[in-house]
């Protein structure tokens, strides 16, 4: 256990540097490579969109509409 006021072996890792050179070299290596192209999870994953009720919707539409006049009022005063 370690006292709140002294540095462990993870905050000593933490403020240490690494070598300019490593870095440069790093940034250099990743610049040749292609960034990969993104990949969906699943076609088949329903949205929680999808699976709210129709009155659920319609207060989350009335709720939007109320926050957004609520936003306007504040404006025009």
């Amino acid at each position: 256990m370690v006292a709140a006021d002294q540095l462990n072996e993870v905050d000593r890792a933490l403020q240490e540097s690494p070598p300019a050179a490593a870095t440069l070299a790093m940034a250099s290596a990743d610049a040749s490579v292609a960034p990969a192209a993104p990949v969906m999870a699943s076609s088949n994953v329903n949205s929680t969109w999808d699976e709210t009720s129709l009155i659920g919707k319609i207060f989350i539409g009335f709720g939007a509409l109320l926050t957004m006049a609520s936003a306007a009022r504040m404006f025009m005063a």
